[in-house]
């Protein structure tokens, strides 16, 4: 009997040595260093400096049936002046001036069609007009019809 417990107590013994052992140093290091370099990425995203695309705008729009690739989250009134400089148009705007939310995503889009588009996104708090040489943003004024009784 007393043989028998001697070899279970070795078959146990020897079944330990069989289990391979893990790193728990070189695991703990790549938490360590991966949670730093999220936190890195995070900070640096945060920032502005990473993920961010460029705004290219062409050098000039020659005419209203150029074709523009555009992509713009902003205001409008930034993007419309800019639009306007590169046409060669005078860009003015009257009332006031009130934030424009603006979100294009244009590919391959003619430049008159363009302006349609923001147009319709702005149509609820101002109007665009193109004369010959000027694009014009009018604010729309506030209403003044008083309480409601």
């Amino acid at each position: 009997m007393k043989n028998y417990y001697y070899a279970i107590l070795a078959g146990l013994l020897l079944s330990g040595c069989q289990v391979p052992k893990t790193d728990q140093t070189a695991a703990q290091a790549l938490d360590k260093e991966t949670s730093a370099i999220s936190r890195t990425q995070q900070q640096l995203h945060q920032a502005g400096a990473i993920n961010q695309k460029m705004q290219r705008f062409p050098q000039a729009i020659r005419s209203d049936a150029q074709r523009l690739d555009l992509d713009w989250q902003g205001d409008a009134v930034e993007l419309l002046a800019q639009l306007a400089y590169q046409r060669g148009l005078t860009f003015a705007y009257s009332g006031v001036r009130l934030p424009l939310p603006l979100n294009v995503h244009a590919r391959y889009l003619r430049f008159d069609d363009l302006l349609r588009q923001i147009e319709a996104q702005i149509s609820w708090r101002a109007t665009l007009r193109q004369q010959s040489n000027t694009l014009h943003l009018y604010f729309a004024l506030p209403d003044k019809r008083g309480t409601v009784s």
